[in-house]
């Protein structure tokens, strides 16, 4: 969605920031059909989807107070996406812990062999890469994405400070970025 095809939402965002709810849900009219179909096309389910929208514009109500420093409502809005949908993948591998990431290229025969040939590589490119960082870098990077803790949980468990585990994720994730980046077009 490009910035110069919207009519001026500026003014709408300053008007919801003043709780002018017919403001907001101009906002919404404005953003939710085209915010809707990008989720839909991530997450292949019409009421999830629908969720994930509802969220992101409940949010953006709640927080409507910090809605005046946003420069680019558009690229807001996408990347809330971006993170809403994760969330929503995250909550569902964590229901279902008997999913093996290795496997899960062999299970969907409808993704062409090329792709799912790419994506084994990879995935194999990324393991390799996680058993390779420093001792205690990769067991951060395994408590945050494999078990899913905090930050602040992985600091109490390791005894290390809250910073120290962030700049181990920032680091573990800059590699895998590096490695990758150049099989990763998007």
């Amino acid at each position: 969605m490009e910035e110069s095809g919207l009519p001026n939402y500026r003014n709408l965002l300053d008007r919801v920031v003043k709780n002018d709810e017919r403001a907001f849900s101009e906002l919404y009219d404005l953003f939710a059909r085209d915010l809707s179909k990008h989720i839909y096309a991530k997450v292949a389910d019409f009421t999830v989807a629908e969720d994930i929208l509802h969220d992101l514009f409940l949010s953006l109500w709640r927080n409507r107070n910090n809605l005046a420093s946003i420069t680019s409502l558009p690229a807001y809005l996408y990347s809330s996406c971006r993170y809403l949908i994760m969330a929503h993948f995250r909550k569902q591998l964590a229901k279902t812990d008997s999913i093996d990431f290795q496997e899960l290229d062999i299970l969907d025969e409808t993704i062409a062999i090329e792709d799912r040939l790419h994506y084994r590589y990879l995935i194999d490119i990324v393991t390799n890469e996680i058993e390779n960082l420093p001792e205690k870098c990769r067991e951060v990077f395994k408590l945050s994405r494999s078990e899913y803790l905090s930050n602040k949980e992985i600091a109490e468990k390791m005894q290390i400070s809250e910073s120290t585990v962030e700049k181990h994720i920032n680091k573990a994730i800059k590699r895998l970025r590096d490695v990758t980046g150049l099989f990763l077009l998007f």
